[in-house]
């Protein structure tokens, strides 16, 4: 387990420890910043989209994509947040990571 590995797994355990609501997601941005946004997986269009990139974009050389979801089971709407951002993302400088799932209360 790398450095990284390790301090995901930190902020991962923090939100198990302390679940937020079905569909908050959690940009972990540069390993060190959290920024958590309540029902952004529900309310995901391309207002949201075009705007969390360039937050992402303006913030950000690492950003991991956390999503709070019963059981931690990820919806295929997830994937496709995750697409979307990745799509407004390759012509930056910003490295995103694979979607997660974190437990939602």
């Amino acid at each position: 387990m790398t450095d990284d590995d390790d301090k995901l797994a930190d902020v991962l355990r923090i939100y198990a420890d302390h679940p937020m609501h079905d569909g908050d997601v959690v940009l972990l941005l540069d390993d060190r910043v959290c920024f958590e946004v309540e029902g952004l997986a529900v309310h995901w269009d391309a207002v949201l989209r075009r705007n969390t990139a360039s937050v992402v974009r303006e913030t950000a050389q690492r950003v991991v994509v956390c999503i709070a979801r019963r059981h931690r089971k990820l919806r295929d709407s997830d994937y496709q947040l995750w697409r979307d951002l990745h799509a407004d993302l390759r012509d930056s400088d910003v490295h995103l990571l694979p979607v997660r799932a974190l437990p939602a209360a």
